[in-house]
């Protein structure tokens, strides 16, 4: 059913007025963000793989200068044993990829200056000429000190011997070998090959720099970009949080406050919305307010009900005072009911309502049937031990029977609510198992 009460208007401007513009705003920079992100990552991702190639520019470069030259110095052993190690190691190098005219050849696929690319071709020229005497020189050790017929010594390609150099006795050739190898004009071509080596590297690094060097100019600028558009959103959200503090924040705190002391919210502070909450709140609450007696109060006895209990102890607080819970079970109330019927049972859940109130006050409850509770706040076992002897004279004058249990502690904060009812509960339940064992002489007390 639709209320008939005409609805109240309310003035105030409306957050959408003030929203719309500010988030088409805010969307615009974030996508400006986003694009500039992206750009970084994959100018970032472009430098990165620059850097990948110049390393392995470099690597492929550096390996003209691999080689072995130990195998000339020690062809055979001193007990007449052939050293196959050293000549293996430099047959398998020699297999690879990667001699003089070998890695130039590879370097035609890769983007690198002409200048470097120079450098590196007389690299290739010198260090295949050094691959020459390198095979020259072991030729002449094979004349004396034949190869064993192995993989890979097969594989190595040996040039044939001039005449000159078949003339020569052993010794002179194993002399011709080690002065081809270690001599100073070998040492030269090792020198030249290393001197193009190292300035081929330096021109691709001198390459990878200039390219380092536009892309990080390029990500400074998006990176600006990134600030000035965080900085405009900063602004931006720094602004609209201070109108939303001020005309909307600021009037809910105050509605808080004037919520938590039962009073009637301001219908004229803040933004339109502000204003229609506070007016639907007013209504709900005169209407609540009527409602909340009865939905906290138990009809038969007037006493405060369970949810009203459960109400109070998520209120109560988990430490700093001492704290008393005493549940009652009216005994009998079944054979009451049985024997003189419902309404002497309801007479009789009155008659121990009150005098639980009277000794206990206004924190006691009806939490069930034939069960009650009371919390005592502030208190000391003397205090409670007192109110429980004046509540059983009052069960003795008024000619009830109620089993009793309590628990105490002198600090909330050493126990928890739950432990002290199941405590108190579980005393309640032991008298009351005693009290049933007299139901015989309590029906003759009352007759």
């Amino acid at each position: 059913m639709k209320s008939t009460q005409p609805q109240k208007k309310v003035g105030g401007i409306a957050a959408n007025a003030i929203m719309r513009p500010i988030i088409v705003i805010l969307a615009i920079l974030d996508i400006a963000i986003i694009g500039m992100y992206l750009q970084i990552t994959a100018e970032t991702r472009q430098l990165s793989s620059v850097m990948n190639r110049v390393g392995v520019y470099i690597g492929e470069a550096n390996s003209l200068l691999a080689g072995a030259a130990n195998f000339v110095l020690v062809p055979v052993k001193k007990n007449g044993e052939f050293s196959t190690f050293p000549l293996t190691i430099y047959a398998n190098e020699l297999n690879r990829p990667r001699r003089g005219s070998q890695v130039l050849e590879r370097f035609r696929e890769y983007e690198i200056s002409e200048k470097a690319r120079s450098h590196l071709s007389a690299a290739a020229s010198d260090s295949d000429r050094m691959t020459e005497i390198q095979l020259h020189a072991l030729a002449l050790v094979n004349a004396v000190h034949p190869f064993p017929s192995t993989d890979p010594l097969d594989k190595i390609p040996l040039p044939p011997l001039k005449e000159t150099d078949q003339a020569l006795p052993d010794v002179e050739k194993l002399d011709k070998a080690k002065s081809l190898v270690l001599d100073s004009y070998g040492e030269l071509d090792m020198f030249s090959v290393s001197q193009n080596i190292n300035a081929c590297v330096q021109e691709i690094r001198n390459d990878a720099n200039a390219q380092a060097a536009a892309t990080g100019k390029r990500v400074f600028i998006l990176r600006t970009g990134l600030w000035v558009a965080t900085i405009l959103i900063t602004v931006i959200l720094f602004i609209t949080f201070m109108i939303l503090y001020k005309q909307m924040i600021n009037p809910l705190e105050g509605f808080v406050r004037l919520i938590a002391s039962n009073k009637m919210l301001d219908e004229k502070q803040g933004m339109k919305e502000v204003r229609q909450v506070a007016s639907a709140y007013n209504n709900l609450e005169e209407r609540r307010e009527a409602l909340r007696s009865v939905a906290e109060t138990d009809t038969l006895t007037n006493l405060p009900n369970r949810y009203r209990f459960e109400k109070y102890l998520l209120g109560a607080g988990d430490s700093g005072y001492s704290l008393a819970i005493l549940m009652f079970d009216i005994n009998y109330l079944k054979e009451t009911n049985d024997t003189l019927g419902h309404s002497a049972g309801d007479e009789l859940i009155q008659k121990v309502a009150r005098c639980i109130a009277s000794c206990f006050g206004e924190n006691s409850f009806r939490i069930g049937g034939d069960e009650f509770v009371a919390v005592i706040k502030d208190c000391k076992p003397e205090m409670i031990q007192e109110m429980v002897r004046r509540f059983e004279e009052t069960e003795q004058r008024e000619k009830v029977s109620v089993s009793l249990g309590y628990a105490y502690t002198g600090e909330i904060g050493e126990t928890t609510l739950k432990k002290l009812i199941d405590e108190a509960d579980k005393k309640m339940y032991a008298q009351k198992q005693e009290a049933h064992k007299n139901v015989d002489q309590y029906f003759l007390q009352t007759i």
